[in-house]
């Protein structure tokens, strides 16, 4: 807490917050100082009805579409712009309504455990399915009829039965704490909302917001110039698919953490180990696609591989209050850690993460998706592009463009190029020096042999009894393993008649457990029952992401089923 914050006896994110709210009324006065702004502003939180504990609404000042555009073209930018950047990048969006309105926590109750904290983890895809989404999330009779439908008008794959559904859906719904990732807010391919917003109003759920990239790549921004297009008809039809709404367009994609408990003390932490650079190197690929363009497919193709950002890689943090844990609190950490690096580049970050957490003393679940494919996703290397969706995916097939680039061929080669396949559904898994190694296993070593400052590690156990299929082995409990391996979260566009799978999408846990895991404690707050939800993510003709979402169930007491595996 700085000096100005124990002024007011806030905390430092809330005296950032309310700096950013009050910046229209210091510029319309010239003369305000930041002291004197805070004192005329502090009353935002000082006069919450419930005290300062818990913000009702708060949020960065956004970004103009001219400030946009002046960050695609300048990598250095005026000091002002430079610092208003990072105050949306440091920022986090914070929202307690729900609370104020009534929202209070399920704490759903299982046979042998009793009450717990249900938590979901899911990587949305920008939510460019974001109205089936909140179908699957609020409408479970609605969504059932719509999946129905769908199969009643010709869709031929195999579909799972209602009750698997039913039940998948049981457990979205009654979740108490969702965190996501790939969240677009103010972009033309997910119709400029703010996802996270149109899902928390959706749910009736308190929830925080982080901005991790500002999308700045000039076919966000209506930049894309099709001047090398000879024929009319395809020039045109590719200007109104690039075209965007100025006045609606913020550049937003990030992270966020719905939840029925309200939340406090939210932080925003980008990484400081950036693994790759958004900026230069997207515009360096860019680049060296542009003398290759000899036709209206290959600049579609060019320009959807292409991400030019300002921004990194981040980490949401928050606490909630949990009356029935001794510290009566949980912090959440919603993470995303890069997948244009090399696996050694993703440990980097997680030692960074697990180094920032490290002093915290009361139960955490870290979650998110960790990118652990084994390899490095840079476009420049050319190892595992895979063509992003925007606005409609039927534009593929109609133009024909998915192999013009070369991209399509990468991507019909990328599931050959893994070593051993073993490795996509369980990256966990003991490598063979030399003849199969697992580059992802030092990852999770560095994870298991962690200690926090008050003893506790993660939690890495397997138990039957705590497994929702009765299969043990490593991080069974937190991460739901299949007969080989682990049920896999994430997908390729299908390719060659088959689609990649891997295991990308994780749940971590601090709670009590140390090295003895017969203390009295052991299985409190202890991950159960973890599953992967990829029947409800697939029930559709349209999967509703490229990742599935993955749940977990936390018991508030020692349950009484738990005890040590013999």
């Amino acid at each position: 807490m700085t000096k100005l914050g124990r002024l007011f006896e806030v905390p430092l994110e809330q005296v950032s917050l309310l700096a950013a709210k009050c910046t229209k009324t210091a510029v319309v006065t010239g003369r305000l100082t930041l002291i004197s702004t805070l004192i005329v502003c502090s009353s935002a939180v000082a006069q919450n009805d419930h005290g300062a504990k818990y913000v009702r609404d708060s949020h960065p000042p956004f970004l103009s579409y001219q400030e946009l555009v002046t960050l695609n073209e300048q990598e250095t930018v005026n000091p002002a712009l430079s610092e208003k950047l990072n105050t949306l990048l440091t920022t986090p969006f914070v929202n307690n309504e729900a609370y104020f309105a009534g929202t209070r926590p399920l704490r759903p109750a299982l046979n042998g455990v009793g009450p717990s904290l249900r938590l979901v983890q899911w990587n949305i895809e920008r939510g460019m399915e974001l109205d089936d989404i909140k179908l699957l999330l609020t409408d479970k009779k609605g969504f059932l009829a719509k999946m129905h439908s769908e199969v009643a008008s010709g869709e031929d794959t195999k579909k799972p039965t209602d009750e698997e559904i039913s039940a998948q859906i049981d457990l979205l719904q009654s979740a108490d704490v969702i965190e996501l990732n790939e969240l677009d807010w103010g972009m033309k391919r997910t119709d400029y909302q703010a996802v996270v917003k149109e899902l928390a109003n959706a749910l009736k759920m308190n929830w925080a917001y982080g901005v991790e990239f500002i999308e700045v790549d000039p076919k966000v921004l209506g930049l894309q110039s099709f001047a090398n297009v000879k024929n009319e008809t395809e020039r045109k039809e590719l200007e109104t698919l690039f075209s965007v709404d100025k006045d609606r367009v913020l550049g937003m994609h990030g992270t966020a953490i719905l939840s029925r408990y309200p939340l406090r003390d939210v932080k925003l932490v980008p990484f400081k180990y950036q693994a790759y650079d958004w900026y230069n190197a997207e515009k360096k690929y860019g680049a060296l696609e542009a003398g290759k363009r000899k036709s209206a497919s290959l600049i579609f193709g060019e320009a959807i591989v292409r991400e030019v950002r300002r921004g990194g890689r981040t980490n949401l943090i928050a606490t909630i209050d949990v009356p029935e844990l001794p510290e009566q609190k949980v912090t959440i950490i919603a993470t995303h850690l890069e997948n244009r690096t090399t696996p050694k580049g993703r440990v980097q970050q997680a030692d960074e993460l697990l180094d920032m957490i490290r002093p915290i003393r009361n139960p955490l679940i870290v979650a998110g998706d960790m990118n652990t494919t084994g390899r490095d996703g840079t476009v420049l290397s050319i190892k595992s592009a895979v063509l992003k969706k925007l606005n409609s995916p039927t534009f593929w097939a109609t133009q024909g463009i998915k192999y013009a680039t070369g991209v399509g061929a990468v991507m019909d080669l990328v599931s050959f190029t893994f070593k051993s396949a073993k490795f996509q559904s369980d990256p966990t898994a003991s490598g063979v020096p030399l003849l199969a190694p697992n580059p992802e296993e030092n990852f999770f070593d560095q994870l298991e042999k962690y200690r926090f400052d008050d003893g506790t590690r993660l939690d890495f156990r397997g138990d039957e009894e705590l497994s929702v299929n009765h299969r043990d082995g490593t991080l069974g409990n937190s991460n739901e393993r299949a007969s080989k391996g682990f049920v896999t979260t994430f997908s390729l566009p299908r390719t060659l008649g088959a689609k990649g799978k891997f295991k990308l999408d994780w749940v971590f846990v601090k709670a009590y457990l140390k090295d003895d895991s017969k203390a009295a404690d052991a299985y409190r707050f202890a991950p159960s029952f973890a599953r992967t939800l990829d029947d409800a993510n697939e029930a559709l003709a349209q999967p509703l992401s490229d990742h599935a979402a993955i749940t977990v169930d936390l018991p508030l007491v020692q349950p009484a089923l738990a005890g040590p595996k013999k």
